[in-house]
């Protein structure tokens, strides 16, 4: 047979596609997608591939196929990046899967692309509104991120964190902005206006120095508050479009107040520096006088000193000028003026690469190097790493302070016995073996380094990381992480909003099935399955099973105390454990629809629930804290407790004692409302009779003085 010609394909093409999108518009899906799918399989000339795509992502989506929706809208973007609608159909089939932080980001695409257009506008408001604070943070992480890469400022890294732990800060300080605030939320209208015109230098480098203080890194929110402050000096001479003037302020004000929590840190820790602090919320006052929330915190601050220390500050503050923020909080002037001592070393480490220089190798070596001088752990300082011809050479200072002698004696022992001097064969294991041909110290005379203050390194120019990586430390106490084992999510895997905790971890508890509410599940951080109960079952979902794998491949064995999901043929274990309490295995069930989350490899347990045998009234005791002994405890009021389907001989006679609870609870109702009827009615009669008494009072004085008017008049009559 002959091929068909190119314009009878058009023409068969085009007969198609309208038959395809009447079928759209009237929602006929199936019969849409087929339509557009043998298009694109005639591959005729003429007819966009893009927009067949979108169109049958439109059909996908309508059918509630999401997972084929976007495959196909983002083979249109791959076509078409700079097309709005690819994106629209993109963000709208992740807004169907419930993937929010990606709907977001494409609702944003096509915002950008159609700036101005409503309707792009309102779903991507829409879609902001419906993250969970956590994905919010996250969010404004990445903003953060780009904004001061954008700021044009070197970023100074004196401490760090993972970003779990940056996540988790920022959730903290948005948790505290939003509590007891009308939904959604400030934040959430912030980052609406930051992923449309960015965020500023000076407010990016406040809302980081917030995240860093929650997440304990005082050094480095005290960085990040100085790089605003530096911007905003800045600023009258050369100030970006997205900070206006009126603003400046306000964002000096915020900027000494980030800089201030900064310096107090937590009571006892050993960068607490309430001076310094106190400094701080005197120049965020003289910015902004009416500021409250500032008056509080200087009257916190000055609570920690002593009058001295107070004078000692004004007289500072006001002689060093407006925007003068004195680094260094921990050392003295009369200590600043003394002649101290710091040893530069380089070290070499021919077969070692930046990676092997991890914390616990830093750690070696400052600690080893600070007991070779007698100095502190603290004095000892990385100024920098930078790859040699054959592995890494790192350049540190150890400050002996006042003490020649000190230094002269470091500098020996790394000329005698460098690789004792700097940590020996623990360093070795990590590092590789020291190069000490190559290995240089020297003392140098001069004043003591600020503890604050940042490395030399870390001042110069952190663009060329080619020459240059200066490590950094982790805080010197870590914050604390509620989730580390453990996430909670939905049966998608989607993250819950996490609740707002009674202070004496109560959780609520639901016996009937119409108010239970919305399913949570904790989901393991190994990735090996997600999990949650009710009063009599446990649900697991495998998901380490493949979804192209059979029912008839699994291997699934359900015992009273173990279960264990493996492949048949391979001998994969998927799953497998030992529970925390007993199933019966008989009223167990597993299936495999070869699909994602409950239509995955699901299994259901029946609880023994041999604690209700002993007190069937203490339904609290049949709770699994978690799902295997090796696994980690959940917390008891992550969320709400569903008992709706206890045994019947457990719910029978709680329904009774409830009943009976109601009915005492009605009788004390009836007979407080009694009570206070009367009081009323008693209350009444005497309010009625004071009137009365009131009354008569009133009459009799004014009989009274009538009789007195009387006799008067007569008097004055008979005259």
């Amino acid at each position: 047979m002959a091929p068909e010609s190119s314009s009878l394909k058009s023409l068969k093409a085009k007969h198609l596609k309208e038959i395809a999108d009447e079928k759209l518009r009237d929602k006929n899906f199936r019969a849409a997608w087929e339509g557009y799918s043998d298009i694109l399989q005639l591959g005729a000339s003429g007819i966009s591939a893009c927009k067949l795509l979108c169109n049958r992502s439109r059909a996908y989506a309508g059918a509630l196929r999401y997972t084929e929706a976007l495959q196909d809208a983002c083979s249109a973007v791959a076509i078409n990046s700079s097309w709005a609608k690819a994106h629209w159909r993109k963000a709208v089939a992740l807004r169907g899967l419930k993937r929010m932080p990606e709907a977001v980001q494409a609702f944003h695409q096509a915002s950008c692309i159609l700036k101005g257009d409503q309707e792009c506008e309102r779903a991507l408001w829409a879609a902001i509104q419906r993250l969970t604070q956590e994905q919010l943070g996250q969010g404004i992480l990445d903003s953060l991120t780009r904004s001061i890469s954008q700021a044009g400022v070197p970023l100074q890294q004196v401490e760090a964190v993972s970003e779990v732990e940056m996540t988790e800060a920022c959730y903290d300080l948005l948790r505290a902005e939003h509590k007891r605030k009308p939904r959604p939320g400030i934040f959430y209208g912030r980052y609406r206006t930051w992923l449309q015109h960015g965020i500023c230098g000076p407010e990016a480098f406040v809302l980081r120095a917030q995240i860093h203080k929650n997440a304990k890194c005082y050094l480095q929110a005290r960085e990040d508050a100085m790089s605003a402050l530096a911007l905003l000096k800045a600023y009258p001479l050369r100030r970006p479009a997205c900070c206006p003037e009126s603003s400046q302020s306000v964002q000096l004000r915020q900027a000494y107040s980030a800089l201030g929590e900064a310096y107090m840190a937590e009571s006892q820790h050993v960068d607490r520096d309430c001076s310094q602090a106190l400094k701080a919320y005197m120049q965020g006052l003289d910015a902004d006088p009416d500021c409250q929330d500032l008056v509080e915190k200087r009257t916190d601050a000055e609570h920690e000193l002593s009058s001295e220390q107070i004078e000692a500050v004004m007289t500072a503050l006001y002689g060093a000028g407006r925007y003068g923020i004195a680094q260094g909080g921990h050392v003295s002037a009369d200590l600043a003026r003394q002649p101290t001592f710091v040893v530069d070393i380089t070290l070499t480490f021919p077969q070692a690469s930046h990676q092997k220089f991890t914390n616990e190798a830093r750690s070696i070596l400052r600690r080893a190097l600070a007991d070779s001088a007698g100095a502190k752990v603290s004095g000892v300082a990385i100024e920098g790493v930078q790859r040699a011809k054959s592995g890494i050479r790192v350049a540190l200072t150890v400050a002996t302070g006042t003490d020649v002698l000190a230094a002269q004696h470091l500098v020996r022992q790394l000329q005698e016995s460098a690789p004792e001097a700097v940590g020996g064969s623990q360093l070795e294991e990590l590092m590789g073996p020291l190069d000490t041909g190559c290995t240089e110290a020297a003392v140098q005379g001069g004043t003591a380094p600020a503890q604050d203050s940042t490395n030399a390194a870390e001042h110069a120019d952190t663009g060329n990381e080619e020459k240059s990586i200066v490590p950094a430390a982790r805080p010197k106490l870590e914050m604390e992480l509620p989730y580390k084992m453990y996430r909670l999510v939905k049966a998608d895997g989607t993250l819950c909003e996490r609740i707002d905790k009674h202070p004496f971890a109560m959780s609520r508890v639901y016996y009937s099935s119409s108010e239970k509410p919305e399913e949570v599940w904790a989901e393991l951080a190994d990735g090996s399955c997600r999990w949650r109960q009710t009063g009599s079952e446990i649900k697991i979902i495998c998901l380490k099973v493949p979804s192209e794998v059979s029912s008839k491949d699994l291997n699934v064995s359900l015992q009273p105390f173990n279960i264990r999901v493996a492949h048949r043929l391979t001998n994969e274990v998927y799953l497998e454990g030992e529970l925390e309490r007993g199933i019966v295995p008989l009223e167990s069930a597993w299936m495999h629809d070869h699909g994602e989350g409950e239509d995955g490899c699901l299994l259901l347990l029946q609880k023994m629930n041999l604690e209700l045998l002993q007190r069937h009234w203490v339904h609290s005791e049949m709770w699994w804290p978690r799902l295997f002994r090796h696994h980690g405890e959940i917390a008891w009021d992550d969320y709400e407790k569903d008992y709706s389907d206890l045994p019947r001989e457990v719910l029978e006679p709680h329904a009774v004692a409830e009943l009976e609870r109601d009915v005492v609870r009605q009788l004390e109702g009836a007979d407080k409302d009694r009570r206070e009827i009367l009081q009323e009615r008693d209350d009444l009669r005497k309010r009625t009779r004071q009137d009365r008494l009131d009354k008569m009072r009133f009459n009799t004085f004014k009989a009274h003085e009538r009789q007195e008017q009387q006799k008067h008049a007569a008097a004055i009559a008979t005259q």
